[in-house]
């Protein structure tokens, strides 16, 4: 049976939003914390860790993993891939889930499935599309994530997207979310503004926060008329090596490499 573990990259340093995955979203939970309790939900998960780095600033993960009684890995400082593939060593996982820590509203409720997909027919990355930023984990094959990190330059880590989702290296998959229109939303947390539009869509559902679905907090949205949840497609992409292109560059390379991957269309739950 094929070992799955979710690792959940996070750091305590954020110039824009400081201390950011420790702010609370809940009276009960912290925006990391919110996150590894709706991970615990997923069936086809075996283990989830922190990862993070071996730096003193980031010492305070020790008592958050210990909060939620969960694995923490301290590695690299730079090199997200390091901790990935290091916490995959020792658990023996054959896939691992990316999930950024201030993606506090990682679509969960497809999880199984995109698990399942990435097993069944042998791919070796998988991720929804066309839903809002900061909705979607990625699932990866390890074999394939160390292909990739040995034949890469280390230092541009953090772009693993740009390299791991490439249909003409590896078996790339993508789930489309029928009869949706979420592209232009933004969910993910890097200002304020975020964290306070988090706080208001979780203030909607006390009681029951840990099982939104990805639907439920759009309505809650849309209905709320809620600010700063919309996505504007302009300005700049930063790149590897200091390069930067325009949005409009960026998804024609991105619808580029979906149309090359094997496309998997599912109702919206």
């Amino acid at each position: 049976m094929a070992k799955t573990v979710a690792c959940v990259i996070v750091r305590s340093v954020s110039t824009r939003l400081p201390l950011k995955s420790l702010r609370s979203v809940t009276a009960e939970y912290t925006m990391l914390g919110y996150i590894i309790e709706r991970l615990k939900l997923v069936k086809n998960i075996d283990d989830i860790y922190i990862c993070t780095s071996e730096e003193d600033v980031d010492d305070i993960f020790e008592d958050i993993s210990n909060t939620h009684d969960v694995n923490l890995y301290r590695g690299s400082a730079d090199e997200v891939i390091e901790r990935m593939i290091s916490v995959a060593g020792i658990t023996m996982a054959d896939n691992v889930i990316r999930i950024t820590g201030d993606n506090v509203f990682t679509s969960i409720e497809y999880l199984d499935f995109q698990i399942d997909k990435l097993i069944e027919d042998q791919l070796d990355y998988i991720r929804l599309i066309d839903v809002p930023i900061g909705a979607t984990a990625e699932v990866i094959k390890v074999s394939a994530l160390k292909h990739c990190y040995q034949n890469m330059d280390r230092s541009t880590s953090e772009y693993l997207l740009l390299f791991i989702f490439n249909p003409d290296v590896y078996k790339c998959g993508v789930i489309t979310l029928r009869g949706t229109e979420y592209a232009n939303y933004s969910l993910t947390v890097d200002r304020k503004e975020d964290l306070i539009r988090t706080k208001e869509v979780l203030s909607l559902f006390k009681g029951n926060e840990l099982r939104l679905t990805l639907r439920q907090i759009i309505s809650a949205i849309q209905k709320n008329n809620i600010d700063n949840a919309i996505f504007t497609d302009s300005g700049e992409v930063k790149m590897p090596y200091n390069a930067i292109i325009s949005f409009e560059e960026f998804k024609i390379d991105m619808d580029n490499r979906v149309r090359k991957s094997i496309n998997y269309t599912i109702d919206e739950k």
